[in-house]
């Protein structure tokens, strides 16, 4: 007698692959946001040494973005296209920039950084990280990327 072959529940094994995936998408954006916030920079770089200089200039320009396209993958039922969440995770800190260029001539209350074109710069360099290791990393280590 003939067996029928149904087609195995493969429910679980998708809502298990989504929530590992966006356990690590979660982890990885917000641990790289709080390492952004809370490095101890006075306990490794001396002041105005070239790795400070970096940290304060650009390293956040890098660490952010980055981690703010890891953030969007999480909403990619509604952001399908990786160029979507990557024109997202670029424009977004890019209009802060020119925020920074424009503020002063409307208020002069605080500071809140200046305008450097080199931040739009690397801040481009962290999407364009983001989007290699999610596309090509990331998709061949985990087979429900």
């Amino acid at each position: 007698m003939d067996s029928v072959h149904y087609q195995e529940n493969r429910t679980e094994k998708s809502i298990f692959g989504r929530l590992i995936k966006g356990v690590f998408l979660l982890l990885t954006s917000l641990g790289l946001y709080l390492f952004a916030r809370d490095f101890p920079i006075y306990t490794v770089f001396e002041p105005q040494s070239a790795g400070w200089i970096f940290w304060v200039s650009w390293a956040n320009n890098l660490i952010l973005p980055f981690a703010f396209y890891f953030f969007l993958c999480l909403g990619e039922r509604w952001l399908k296209a990786w160029q979507v969440r990557a024109l997202i995770a670029f424009a977004i800190p890019v209009l802060l920039e020119f925020g920074q260029l424009f503020y002063y001539r409307f208020s002069m209350d605080s500071y809140i950084g200046s305008f450097d074109p080199w931040d739009i710069v690397m801040e481009f360099i962290a999407v364009g990280l983001a989007v290699l290791i999610e596309r090509r990393v990331l998709a061949k280590l985990f087979k429900n990327w």
